[in-house]
């Protein structure tokens, strides 16, 4: 049996949403998964998939042997959600083996077992803005409204930021006035996007939870979304972990990723920028 799955790439964080806020893009993977007679030892991003589809599994079989072969479009490592778009495509697949006897919420669940959190996970299944709020054992999320004229800019580095080396450096405890400001800017930015207040999106996206501690490991961070602003972006943020550096813009969009690179280079970090949008769509299974 052979499966196509399309998935989102994602950006989580948004700045100040830390684990709670992710957007999908309109920038996609395909990933194809084959049952095969014999497993074969494939490359890393096999075993994200695989590990979707055992998700699946557990507790009503075994997961058959799967060849995996994707296209490569969203890169690894780098604050795209890649590795929730590959697991998301392990989970739609594994599902569709067993004729869909798990709902899209167990599915989001599962994803987030294996993901550690939440926030990729969402918007890579369910597509647009999601806020997303643990609850004991539950998750629960909401699809936020997006102005429809906005559009992200990406520079991604030639180098990797992998999510859970950045995530050790961050404080272990916060002052009271931090978790004030963040949480402020999360709501902002959810009614601002809502309600197509470009000009408070600047202020929606300052973060101090984990751009500060992540910007000492990528130093051209802080210029890079400077100049994202400086060329007409109306906010700019870390994507995720890093190391992509996301902009929204409502007009300039060359411009913004035109200086974003060369701000880029120009600090000592190769890469390219990409010119996308949010999608409402999430990952699903594709008749091609």
């Amino acid at each position: 049996m052979k499966i196509t799955i399309r998935t989102p790439g994602t950006s989580a964080n948004l700045g100040p949403g830390f684990d709670c806020l992710g957007l999908a893009l309109d920038i996609w993977a395909t990933v194809t998964v084959e049952t095969v007679n014999t497993k074969r030892n494939g490359p890393s991003i096999s075993r994200l998939v695989e590990q979707g589809i055992e998700s699946v599994f557990e507790g009503i079989g075994k997961a058959p042997p799967v060849s995996v072969d994707w296209d490569g479009t969203i890169p690894l490592a780098r604050g795209l959600g890649a590795s929730a778009a590959l697991r998301a495509a392990g989970l739609l697949a594994g599902n569709a083996l067993l004729d869909n006897v798990h709902d899209i919420e167990t599915l989001l669940a599962l994803g987030t077992k294996l993901e550690g959190h939440p926030d990729n996970m969402a918007p890579a299944l369910f597509g647009g803005l999601q806020v997303i709020v643990r609850a004991g054992d539950r998750l629960i999320h909401l699809g936020a409204p997006l102005p429809p004229e906005l559009q992200v800019v990406v520079f991604v580095p030639d180098f990797e930021m992998p999510t859970q080396e950045s995530r050790r450096r961050l404080p272990k405890q916060l002052p009271r006035e931090d978790v004030v400001y963040n949480v402020s800017r999360a709501a902002l930015l959810v009614t601002a996007l809502g309600a197509s207040r470009f000009d408070l999106l600047d202020e929606a996206t300052q973060d101090r939870i984990h751009q500060p501690v992540r910007s000492e490991i990528f130093t051209g961070l802080n210029p890079i979304m400077t100049a994202a602003k400086q060329a007409g972006a109306v906010a700019s943020y870390l994507s995720g972990g890093g190391s992509t550096v996301a902009a929204f813009v409502t007009d300039n969009a060359e411009r913004v990723s035109r200086l974003m690179t060369q701000t880029a280079i120009a600090h000592g970090f190769s890469g390219r920028s990409i010119i996308t949008k949010p999608t409402g769509q999430g990952a699903s299974l594709s008749d091609g």
